[in-house]
């Protein structure tokens, strides 16, 4: 079951996103409709007890910067740089100024969209990051090497509507992408002309795709949708196939629109944001015969907030920690615990 470890009441108005450093200390990003990025610093969450004291605010990002709200924050790799991206139509980029100190600058504002940026996501490389937005673009950034100087590499100009989320796979800087379309986009980097290109298109959700998550290998992608289903789609056996088809429905649990789901990339968890105020967790059921798919099991849901769930993210190095956040403002740290 999940049990709450720290709650703050974070941002006046609706919280959007939370993002784990993957890096040194227990850092928390957020971001909210009050158009600012909080950095948290939790406790040991290895030790910590249940429902203990709120998470401590180091700082504050992008009070100033932006004139809308920061809808979504992801750190860099090395934990050294996190992105910001806005309402205004902006991407600001911060830098740790000293290490274990709560001064950040921000080294670089990037414009390219139109209008609402929607989402940001570095590759696993951090030689790229990604963003997204309401003017239906999906954007590829590069850096230099002193990562102040950004520049555009890729404009993907496929989808149809606004695009809701960009992640990039575990191991590879390949892109997916979904939409307020309902479909899923992919693209690669050709490294002989340094093109993007799109691979491949997935449709199946009869309504607004709005997340994606990889899995830990990144041969499989699970997607949320308005349409309350998840989806798990799987990659082409074959070496150079680049095709991706869906292997799993699951559907009858959500109430309303799905806005968030992430894979654990430890224990295989999914772990769900709902529009219904819970949170859902998902396992993985092996099939018992070669004619049969894998499936996957509801173990838990909890009313997590008082109002819509936004996000949810699994700590990249302790498997059993989750942080969420929703139209409550609130973020919060939770535990799971096998034992229900």
């Amino acid at each position: 079951m999940l049990k709450l470890v720290q709650s703050m009441n974070a941002h006046k108005g609706k919280g959007w996103a939370v993002d784990w450093c993957p890096h040194g200390d227990d850092k928390l990003a957020s971001s909210g409709e009050d158009k600012v990025a909080c950095i948290w610093l939790t406790e040991d969450l290895k030790k910590t007890k249940l429902a203990g004291e709120p998470c401590t605010l180091m700082t504050k990002l992008g009070d100033g910067s932006h004139t809308r709200s920061v809808r979504d924050v992801a750190w860099s790799p090395c934990g050294k740089y996190i992105l910001l991206a806005s309402f205004d139509g902006q991407v600001t980029l911060w830098q740790q100024t000293k290490p274990k100190k709560s001064a950040y600058n921000c080294v670089s504002v990037v414009e390219g969209h139109e209008s609402e940026v929607k989402a940001v996501a570095w590759a696993p490389s951090g030689r790229f990051f990604s963003s997204c937005g309401r003017d239906k673009n999906v954007m590829i950034w590069s850096l230099l090497d002193d990562c102040e100087d950004v520049e555009c590499s890729g404009v993907m100009t496929v989808h149809s509507q606004d695009v809701k989320r960009v992640v990039w796979h575990p191991h590879t800087d390949m892109l997916a992408s979904c939409s307020y379309d309902d479909t899923i986009k992919m693209y690669i980097n050709d490294l002989d002309d340094g093109d993007w290109t799109t691979t491949c298109s997935l449709s199946g959700h009869d309504s607004t795709v709005w997340g994606i998550d990889f899995d830990s290998t990144g041969d499989r992608l699970v997607s949320c949708s308005d349409d309350q289903t998840l989806k798990i789609w799987k990659k082409a056996d074959a070496g150079g196939d680049q095709s991706w088809s869906c292997v799993a429905t699951i559907a009858g649990h959500h109430t309303r629109a799905i806005y968030d789901v992430a894979w654990n990339k430890k224990n295989g968890l999914i772990a769900t944001a709902c529009g219904d105020d819970h949170i859902r967790i998902f396992r993985e059921v092996p099939a018992t015969n070669e004619l049969e798919k894998n499936n996957f099991e509801l173990l838990f849901a909890l009313r997590a907030h008082s109002a819509d769930v936004n996000c949810v993210k699994w700590h990249p190095r302790l498997e059993n920690i989750l942080a969420s956040t929703g139209d409550d403002g609130c973020v919060k740290v939770w535990k799971w615990d096998d034992i229900i």
